[in-house]
């Protein structure tokens, strides 16, 4: 028992000495992939969560489309500033190079 408790702090600290990025190149194919994908992701679940908590704001204070359109229009900017945000994050890391 104990070695296996010890071979499992070794692939524990393994994985964590491991660098996951270092196979993935900015201008890589599948690095560009996996910003688009991850642009695209973010923008869709931020508008939705903001849209679900808009819809259960308005059937708990019994008020159809006010919050609906709050927070409908808090998420859009949310969406917009998160892909902002990354697109900075991605320009600040071709710079680097």
């Amino acid at each position: 028992m104990d070695d296996d408790l010890i071979e499992l702090k070794k692939k524990i600290e393994n994985f964590k000495n491991k660098d996951l990025h270092k196979n993935v190149k900015i201008g890589d194919k599948n690095s560009n992939f996996s910003f688009a994908f991850k642009i695209s992701v973010d923008f869709v679940a931020t508008i939705i969560v903001s849209i679900l908590i808009g819809i259960g704001l308005d059937k708990i204070f019994s008020t159809k489309p006010i919050f609906f359109l709050i927070f409908l229009i808090f998420g859009l900017a949310a969406a917009f500033m998160n892909i902002y945000r990354t697109v900075l994050n991605i320009e600040k890391h071709n710079k680097e190079k």
